[in-house]
């Protein structure tokens, strides 16, 4: 079989996206709304993007059984077969977990790429060759691989990777040291400025055996259940119906904390494209065209007077007049509508859940 045809991607599309509310809804998350005007949601982008380097037959949507309509809206030209829907938010290792055992039934030399599906990625061509080349690389060795950014400032939403010395690296492929979630901003800064250290972009690449022999090391339980399943239930709706059954006692964890943290084989790649995680309303101001004086528009008829730094979001038909603002979101859906910082990203879940409890799940 052709070494391309071993390559397979699983984009990771079940989260809620709540930080983005009200554009990002529990009937809509993040992954399905299309933030920056071109047209396409960013799990289209995402999927569009591995389309490029892997056969679309080898990709699959790993997502939340009520979001399963909204992929296949999104892509149509997806076959069913090609989407996993996982019966419970349980995080990303237990998802993780169920794609793979899946694809070993597909093809048992495969070679995974495992993707968020809510990730800015500037330079097209080097991620492109970034993946092939991580791809080869554990398609020949017994290693799982993350990829890793050159931070270039103290960002403390990002969780950092520390490599080991030179001499432990195997072509190129760095041996992680140390894994740290979310630094407080002085160390985020020293870790910048030591130059051992580097974003963890949640990127996973590694061959579908070498992914299963550590998960039955470090989640044996759940393992051993997805083991007899997938050897028990070769019809696809009987392992469906078996997995939906014990889906709900598998640990509602991380990829990250759940194997890459503990695992003894894992190495970075240093990504040499340009990056950035999708995760608050600044993320999305940041990437935007802006005009002279700062401002976004993603929809409505906005007039401004003397204001500049503002990320505005309303129906296309909406006339927007705004005044003496510098640094806010305004963001006006069917029925909800914020006006806040745009850079308060705390403050989300407060707002969300304020509606929540005062005004009902309707809005939500």
């Amino acid at each position: 079989m052709n070494i391309i045809h071993n390559n397979y991607c699983v984009i990771m599309a079940g989260g809620i996206g709540s930080r983005f509310w009200p554009q990002s809804r529990v009937k809509r998350p993040k992954q399905f709304v299309d933030f920056f005007g071109m047209g396409k949601s960013l799990l289209q982008q995402t999927y569009e993007r591995f389309a490029r380097i892997i056969p679309k037959e080898n990709i699959i949507i790993s997502t939340h059984s009520d979001y399963s309509n909204l992929v296949r809206e999104q892509l149509p030209e997806l076959p069913i077969e090609q989407i996993l829907h996982e019966p419970a938010h349980k995080g990303t290792a237990p998802s993780m977990a169920f794609a793979a055992y899946h694809i070993r039934t597909l093809n048992p030399e495969a070679n995974i790429v495992m993707a968020p599906s809510d990730q800015v990625i500037l330079d097209e061509e080097r991620f492109a060759e970034d993946m092939r080349n991580a791809l080869a690389h554990v398609a020949k060795h017994d290693c799982l691989v993350t990829v890793g950014i050159r931070p270039t400032h103290p960002e403390t939403r990002y969780g950092y990777i520390q490599i080991g010395n030179e001499e432990e690296a195997v072509e190129g492929f760095s041996k992680i040291k140390t894994f740290t979630e979310k630094p407080e901003y002085e160390f985020a800064r020293i870790f910048v400025e030591s130059g051992e250290f580097f974003w963890n972009t949640g990127l996973f690449i590694w061959n579908v055996n070498t992914i299963i022999t550590t998960m039955t090391q470090l989640l044996p339980d759940m393992s051993s259940r997805l083991d007899a399943i997938f050897k028990q239930e070769p019809d696809r709706d009987k392992r469906r119906a078996a997995l939906y059954e014990c889906y709900e006692s598998f640990p509602n964890i991380s990829v990250d904390y759940a194997v890459i943290e503990r695992a003894s084989n894992v190495y970075m790649q240093i990504g040499t494209f340009g990056w950035a995680d999708i995760g608050r309303w600044d993320d999305i101001y940041r990437y935007s065209c802006k005009d002279a004086e700062g401002n976004v528009v993603q929809g409505g008829k906005v007039e401004f007077y003397n204001c500049s730094n503002n990320l505005v979001s309303a129906a296309p038909d909406k006339v927007v007049i705004l005044q003496d603002l510098e640094g806010y979101l305004v963001n006006d859906t069917d029925n909800a509508l914020v006006i806040c910082k745009k850079d308060e990203d705390d403050d989300f879940k407060k707002f969300r859940t304020g509606v929540m409890l005062k005004h009902g799940e309707e809005y939500m």
